[in-house]
């Protein structure tokens, strides 16, 4: 069983592109991280909105994820980037191309 998530970021106006940096950066530090199947930034139509599409192999392998210290970094300087943070939808992958 794996776990997915579809997270959305609203940033302050103008700091999309960083936030994005910051996300891509953080994509690169999982790279190595064998729990971590699928991670994609993405930009919205919506302005200064970031989506987030990530799956795990587990709900605990992703909560202990953001434990990790590149993680916790990156968390505090994205932080006073972002306005608004929803998970729009949580769901278990069950197959397909890039899985």
């Amino acid at each position: 069983m794996s776990y997915g998530i579809f997270g959305k970021f609203t940033t302050t106006a103008g700091q999309q592109e960083k936030l994005v940096e910051l996300l891509l950066e953080a994509a690169a530090s999982l790279e190595d991280e064998p729990s971590c199947l699928h991670y994609i930034v993405s930009v919205s139509d919506e302005a200064d909105t970031v989506i987030v599409h990530e799956i795990w192999t587990s709900q605990a392998s992703h909560k202990a994820s953001l434990e990790l210290p590149a993680t916790r970094r990156l968390i505090e300087q994205a932080r006073p980037l972002i306005t608004g943070m929803e998970r729009l939808l949580t769901f278990d992958p069950q197959g397909g191309k890039g899985l």
